[in-house]
């Protein structure tokens, strides 16, 4: 009897361990929080895709390029500008996005995101730039729901979201989205900082642009590539404790950021802000192409940067840079017709230092 009891303990004991956990509001940030973060581009071969009920996914091996911190700004801390529009009445915290969209012949240097937390959903209901140093907030109406509440296993929900707004002496910007959460997993996450019981979310964010530029009389719609976002949830973490996005290039995913919740990595007592490394998290759009695409990448440290287009046999058609540049988030154009390409694959080259990255386009 005793043994048959002390089994029937170990088996609810495991089953324990292994349950399905529940994310709500209480385990997402407050204002004033903020969390260390280290970063990279690739997960080798690993493939996020993979997912499934009480799954085991083994991410331990990943690498650093970049630490970052994380913070939660309290409105009360907001610049003045963005306080007036994003308050304690509308806004729970904000926080620096540091990877924002660029927008052509628009001099975007800062990004922030106004973010409000409810019982029911976390959600995003503006943002600001700083453009020629004056810095722009603007509302998202509808807004961006990342999350809803509470959210367990199988979870789907959608929203539409859009955004415009006028930027002196350059026009009108705007933004129109569709995002689809879905709650494809539940499982153990082993990160190369700790093993989480986690719930998995897939995001898929499909938007387009929309400039017009004042002085020109003249204005474009920019598809944007579409979006994926994995995020694992722990309780009580604040953020996922493992992030991953990607964008659908050609029809696959391409991997443009891995972030996950770690400790401050020293070398020789030498602290963050000298560690970082450029993560350019770079994408080409539109793409397939057939006239002109974009070449967006973040430059997180001064550098020299090298800009190359190479054909399959890696022949270099076109070098777009070669260039002593700063920290910022750069929108370069590949001119097609110009640069004579012919319909078929090429690859973009960015690269400074040791740091290089490839994407693929193609011309149709």
């Amino acid at each position: 009897m005793k043994k048959l009891l002390f089994i029937t303990f170990s088996l609810l004991s495991l089953t324990a361990l292994n349950a399905q956990i529940t994310i709500t509001h209480t385990d997402m940030p407050n204002a004033g929080d903020s969390v260390l973060t280290s970063i990279t581009n690739t997960i080798g071969t690993l493939d996020q895709t993979l997912t499934g009920a009480n799954y085991n996914w083994d991410y331990s091996t990943l690498t650093y390029n970049t630490q970052q911190e994380v913070k939660f700004d309290n409105p009360f801390n907001f610049p003045t500008v963005f306080a007036i529009l994003f308050n304690v009445l509308n806004t729970s915290y904000g926080r620096e996005n540091r990877n924002f969209t660029a927008i052509p012949g628009v001099p975007i240097t800062a990004a922030y995101d106004f973010l409000k937390e409810s019982n029911t959903s976390l959600k995003q209901v503006g943002a600001g730039f700083t453009v020629n140093a004056v810095p722009i907030p603007f509302y998202y109406t509808p807004n961006d729901f990342i999350y809803r509440f509470p959210m367990n296993y199988l979870n789907t929900d959608s929203c539409d979201y859009q955004y415009l707004l006028t930027i002196p002496t350059i026009g009108d910007y705007g933004e129109t989205g569709h995002r689809v959460n879905v709650v494809d997993g539940w499982g153990t996450l082993i990160t190369p900082l700790s093993t989480y019981q986690t719930l998995r979310v897939k995001s898929v964010i499909t938007s387009i642009d929309t400039l017009y530029y004042s002085t020109l009389m003249f204005g474009i719609n920019i598809p944007r590539p579409t979006r994926v976002e994995y995020k694992w949830l722990a309780t009580a973490k604040e953020i996922p404790v493992l992030e991953i996005d990607a964008n659908i290039v050609g029809g696959n995913e391409v991997i443009s950021n891995v972030q996950w919740q770690d400790t401050l990595h020293q070398t020789s007592n030498v602290g963050i802000n000298n560690q970082t490394l450029n993560n350019f998290n770079a994408s080409v759009f539109p793409n397939p192409c057939d006239d002109v695409a974009f070449l967006q990448y973040n430059l997180s440290a001064t550098a020299k940067v090298k800009i190359t287009i190479t054909d399959v046999l890696g022949k270099t058609i076109s070098t777009l840079a070669d260039e002593n540049e700063t920290a910022s988030m750069y929108l370069k154009t590949i001119n097609v017709k110009e640069l004579h390409l012919n319909k078929g694959i090429y690859f973009v080259n960015i690269q400074s230092g040791a740091n290089k990255e490839v994407r693929k386009l193609v011309v149709e």
